[in-house]
């Protein structure tokens, strides 16, 4: 069947003529272009980095060691602190993706700190009551620190010789009143860019984390971003696997009947008895979990449903004229089934397209949840809903967490809905 025939059209019009479902496919479509995007819209290396009179990519170089740079440090150096030293020592620049942070990174957020008119040190949300105050090195751990309380310095100063702090110094309400050694003559007062840090979840607007961070320092903006990748990763990989399986045997079901009809009948009634939530903690108990188990689960347990709705679906083709001269002409039972038994069951097919993702988008989201799903290192929605659990405090891990899934959900719902309309007359002409 050719898709430019007026059959097709008209589906084609119906399914315009339900807007919430147009609009809701011409987005799920655009979000899922720029998660194919990946690194260049969130991520934590450079797009572009000009340093020394050198060019280079990092976002498609991968690692590039500190000595590479110029830097002393091997490992690989914290790129947005290196921003602000290229800028200082006039080295170069770098251009850094829209999201600076990556979806599996850890990260401590620490603001600019300032002085007030009557010399106290605040950060953004304030006069800092109690914490410490310090300065970085380019690889991003700490050079000096200055306890500081209800904002005068009071407290040890330390400095890190190769890692470890060595309390040089203290302080009193702003003032040296010991040093080591005793004949010490290192200025302690606070100079250059100077950082705090807030413990997580940290709340929106710090530090360059517009939505803040969840409780163990992830960005939320590139943790939303990267579930929604890992739900689209899944999604290639479950639904041809799923769509195999249950289109091949419904459709042999509904063709051969018979005894292989029965058989197979028995055998998913017995396999759908199977507690599904069961199966899954003693499976995760015995396996490390990964979105390759997790799939693999999915799909032993939900090819049932297709299965057993494109077996009506062929059940009624396979008795149509049509069908009976392909056989008397002598044609064989796979070139039947590819060629006249699935093309009429389009409608099915075609239907439950967008319920079969929506039920792994929920079924993803609801293991993680649960604690029996991806990994904590990996990002998930469903991860993030259990940190809201835990930390209702924490507004901004529960609002945009489930505002990201709901609003998913109820778009694949909407092409579902839309997909009905444009394929059933008589929902169309309601």
């Amino acid at each position: 069947m050719s898709v430019v025939d007026p059959i097709t059209l008209k589906r084609f019009q119906r399914f315009r003529a339900n807007r919430m479902g147009w609009w809701s496919l011409l987005t799920l479509l655009l979000v899922s272009f720029l998660a194919l995007l990946g690194p260049l819209l969130v991520g934590n290396r450079p797009l572009v980095l000009r340093i020394d009179g050198q060019w280079r990519f990092p976002v498609f170089a991968g690692f590039i060691s500190g000595t590479e740079l110029g830097l002393k440090n091997v490992a690989e150096p914290n790129y947005r602190l290196l921003a602000r030293d290229l800028a200082a020592n006039q080295r170069g620049w770098l251009l850094m993706p829209p999201v600076p942070f990556a979806p599996g990174e850890v990260c401590e957020v620490m603001p600019d700190v300032s002085q007030d008119r009557e010399g106290r040190w605040c950060d953004p949300r304030g006069v800092i009551a109690e914490g410490r105050i310090f300065t970085l090195n380019n690889k991003g751990t700490r050079k000096q620190v200055w306890s500081v309380i209800n904002g005068r310095l009071n407290g040890d100063a330390r400095k890190f010789e190769d890692g470890t702090g060595v309390a040089r110094a203290k302080l009193s309400a702003d003032k040296v009143v010991m040093t080591v050694p005793e004949k010490d003559s290192t200025d302690w007062q606070p100079r250059g860019a100077l950082y705090t840090l807030i413990p997580s979840p940290c709340p929106p607007g710090l530090d360059g984390h517009w939505l803040g961070t969840d409780e163990s320092g992830h960005d939320m903006i590139a943790r939303l971003f990267g579930g929604f990748r890992i739900l689209l990763l899944a999604a290639m990989i479950y639904l041809p696997a799923v769509y195999a399986v249950g289109l091949i045997l419904g459709a042999s079901m509904g063709y051969f009947g018979g005894w292989f009809d029965m058989f197979w009948q028995r055998a998913m009634e017995i396999w759908s008895n199977i507690p599904f939530l069961y199966a899954v903690i003693f499976l995760a108990s015995l396996l490390e979990p990964s979105l390759a188990i997790l799939i693999l689960i999915l799909v032993a347990f939900s090819w049932i449903g297709l299965a057993q709705q494109l077996r009506a679906s062929a059940y009624q083709v396979s008795a149509r004229d049509y069908v009976t001269a392909s056989k008397a002409l002598g044609a064989g039972h796979a070139r039947i089934i590819w060629r006249h038994i699935l093309p009429n069951c389009a409608t099915v097919i075609l239907t439950t397209l967008p319920f079969s993702l929506h039920g792994l988008v929920f079924s993803l989201s609801a293991l993680d949840y649960l604690g029996f799903g991806l990994p904590p290192t990996e990002p998930s929605w469903g991860d993030l809903l259990h940190q809201a659990k835990e930390n209702w405090n924490a507004w901004w891990i529960l609002g945009p967490s489930l505002f990201a899934l709901v609003a998913t959900m109820v778009m694949i719902n909407s092409v579902g809905e839309a997909l009905q309309d444009a394929f059933d007359l008589r929902r169309a002409q309601r």
